[in-house]
């Protein structure tokens, strides 16, 4: 009973989360396709239009050797036919000696016929290598466009889009160009010639009665294909749309796999994992049975075409009207030949859904503009002494709930300011204005006077330097992860780094020391030693401007004092923002700043405002309370 009332439970949790994810969802409504994105597709093919021409004349040469084939075989039926036909006029010569040259002949004819295979096989192996080569550079150039793209948006954009979403974008939804990109061009271009051809021989050389026969097949053949196509193109939209979806719940729960056993959310986690796989595969069940329609349909065009031909055909030799059985057989073959690009077409119409439908969304992302940018006249910031200046700032991640309200302040080069308040007040938020994550609404953030909106990103960047609550480390070792801030540091320089920030004894600790490999994300790691390697790789980077937000709320008590005396003196001379909830790490900052619902209620040094006995003063006795 208790697993029942469990699983049921999970049920409605699932179902409640399902809905949440429709409300959600930005790109839940489908647009139909339009030659606009396919332009922007073929602009992406233009830079190589020499490589894919020379692609699509050897594809055009392949087919037209190939169509020799039907005409070789042709000749040799009939050669064989009238060879049998004169066998007996044949007066004062060997019947052997006959046979023997006839055989001689058609395998010259064979040999011939092996001859132009083989020059198309080389031909093809060309081609493909050709079509290959570009189209795997187009997927190439859309990736590091994508990753580059994504760099420069701001941290808005990531703030409201899920991590699954993005990995989909840059993963599933390019690869589902790759064929369109590799061989759509020739595609496209062969099943438009190979029919094209195969008429017209069949018209012009063999006998236009049996083409005609066939030719109200057509319009039919056009009309299932038109059908097909409007219909299979928003189921592909949809497919694409719901397999990003379980990409992002796969995402979402790896990434918070331990927040996950905690609350014993599997079976709720799983419920709705299962309800998004089976929309997924219902969609996919649909498009298969569009598909099992239309490759049959097809299949029986094609019999009924090749029966008209083989009935018609032997009625006509029947009748005289056809000297040749090779040409009937001739016209047998072309009309198979006629069919296989039409046939094809279910599978390049497939690929061609998936290209537009990927497509959409990859241009929908790149089209994305960045909140935060540098403007036209944005000049180079030279190496700064360290002021900060917020005057008058109003500031909310969504411009009509501000977070700050007409913040002013001002902080001296090498000054310590320490932000206090509580949760959600806002102090993370003047963090972030600094580094430039995000532009205020109203006011200036100012550094040695210059406006940041107004300055390369860049030359901002990289004279700061910020170390989280919650850091990341990057796949590799600890010398690799300290060394991230500063490419062109040493193993000596980074040894010395963990020297000055008072954290080499516990790297040295580690398994292998500076080379230790971290994990992914540092999982090999504690908190503690992430957050000491974090230190390490921001000191490291020698800024102007030292970001620390709960940066010790990890480290251990005896850890902290460690990494509290080296910090005053190896942030002597840099300007210093400090977040912290331990107000044992602030206790010397220059000013500090508490805030409150997004307003500075209190600014002064640690003494000035307890003697204040404000709420500074009350937040500190809080702290001495917790501390005894």
């Amino acid at each position: 009973m208790f697993f029942k009332k469990r699983k049921d439970r999970a049920k409605i949790e699932a179902a409640k989360t399902l809905a949440d994810l429709n409300s959600e969802d930005e790109e839940i409504h489908y647009k139909p396709i339009e030659w606009s994105l396919v332009r922007r597709l073929m602009q992406l093919l233009y830079p190589f239009r020499k490589q894919y021409a020379l692609g699509i004349v050897l594809g055009v040469l392949v087919v037209v050797l190939e169509m020799l084939s039907p005409q070789f075989m042709k000749y040799i039926i009939n050669y064989t036919a009238d060879y049998r036909a004169n066998l007996g006029m044949v007066d004062g010569t060997s019947s052997a000696l006959i046979e023997s040259s006839a055989i001689l002949h058609v395998g010259k004819v064979v040999l011939c016929w092996a001859g132009v295979l083989a020059v198309a096989l080389v031909i093809q192996r060309y081609n493909i290598l050709v079509m290959t080569r570009a189209g795997e550079t187009v997927q190439f150039n859309l990736r590091k466009k994508m990753f580059e793209h994504l760099q420069s948006l701001s941290m808005s954009y990531y703030d409201r889009t899920k991590l699954g979403r993005i990995i989909s974008h840059c993963t599933s939804d390019i690869s589902g160009l790759r064929e369109v990109n590799v061989w759509g061009f020739q595609q496209v271009i062969a099943n438009v010639l190979i029919p094209m051809i195969t008429a017209a021989i069949m018209l012009c050389i063999e006998d236009w009665r049996l083409f005609l026969a066939v030719a109200w097949l057509g319009p039919l053949l056009y009309w299932v294909n038109n059908f097909y196509r409007m219909k299979i193109g928003l189921m592909w939209q949809s497919i694409r749309e719901h397999f990003t979806r379980v990409s992002t719940n796969l995402a979402e729960n790896i990434t918070g796999m331990r927040v996950v056993a905690a609350f014993d959310r599997q079976d709720a986690n799983l419920a709705t994992f299962n309800t998004l796989q089976l929309k997924n595969t219902t969609n996919n069940i649909a498009a298969a049975r569009v598909n099992g329609l239309f490759a049959p349909l097809l299949e029986l065009i094609r019999f009924i075409g090749k029966a008209i031909i083989l009935i018609f055909g032997a009625y006509l030799v029947v009748k005289g009207r056809v000297g040749k059985v090779g040409g009937v057989v001739a016209a047998f073959i072309y009309w198979d030949r006629f069919m296989d690009p039409i046939i094809n077409f279910g599978n390049f119409s497939n690929q061609m859904m998936m290209a537009m439908a990927g497509g959409e969304r990859i241009f929908a992302l790149l089209d994305r503009k960045a909140d935060v940018y540098d403007l036209p006249d944005a000049k180079l910031l030279p190496r700064i002494e360290g002021e900060v200046e917020f005057d008058h700032v109003t500031f909310g991640y969504t411009p009509d709930r501000p977070v700050l309200h007409d913040i002013c302040f001002k902080v001296a080069a090498g000054q310590t300011i320490a932000l206090v308040g509580a949760t959600g007040s806002g102090k993370s938020s003047i963090i972030s204005l600094v580094a430039r994550f995000y532009q205020p609404q109203q006011g200036r953030v100012l550094v040695d006077g210059n406006d940041i909106r107004h300055v390369i990103g860049q030359s901002l960047n990289h004279q700061t330097a910020l170390v989280l609550q919650t850091n990341f480390l990057f796949g590799g070792t600890v010398t690799e992860n300290i060394r991230y801030g500063n490419e062109s540091a040493t193993d000596e320089d980074v040894v010395k780094a963990a020297k000055d920030i008072g954290s080499y004894d516990a790297i040295v600790l580690l398994k292998d020391g500076f080379k230790t490999e971290v994990g992914e994300r540092g999982a090999s790691m504690s908190l503690g030693q992430r957050q000491l390697i974090c230190f390490t790789r921001a000191y490291l980077a020698d800024p102007r401007i030292f970001m620390l937000d709960e940066a010790t709320s990890a480290v251990d008590t005896a850890t902290e004092q460690q990494v509290q005396r080296s910090l005053e003196t190896l942030l002597h001379g840099r300007t210093t923002f400090i977040v912290a909830h331990r107000l044992s790490t602030i206790l010397k900052a220059d000013c500090i700043l508490v805030i409150d619902a997004g307003k500075i209620i209190e600014r002064g040094t640690h003494r000035e405002l307890l003697a204040n006995g404000g709420k500074y003063s009350h937040l500190y006795d809080q702290f001495v309370k917790m501390s005894e």
